[in-house]
């Protein structure tokens, strides 16, 4: 099944939170999220913390992240696989063996 794009990257996210005076944990606090939900939801699917990320930026989420929605802007239900498998680039860069 083809998507249409990539979601937005977590640092883009970030940054353009920052521009707006928010981090991660002000949004948790705002909406009532547990503690770094907000953050997490910028690599895995959470519903709440995505529509107050998308809330705060003034977007909609299916904008924000296209894969976790359908095209006519559903969310999908049950969520791929593959979105629960995309790891921060800097574990991917790890060494998995100490030296």
């Amino acid at each position: 099944m083809a998507r249409r794009s990539r979601n937005m990257s977590p640092n883009r996210i970030k940054y353009m939170l920052s521009i707006k005076g928010y981090c991660f944990l002000d949004i948790d606090r705002q909406f009532g999220l547990a503690y770094n939900t907000a953050g997490k939801a910028t690599r895995y699917p959470h519903m709440e913390a995505e529509k107050a990320i998308a809330h705060v930026l003034g977007k909609r989420p299916e904008n924000i992240w296209p894969t976790r929605y359908s095209k006519d802007g559903t969310r999908l239900k049950p969520q791929p696989s593959h979105n629960y498998k995309e790891f921060c680039a800097l574990r991917k860069d790890q060494k998995t063996v100490a030296a």
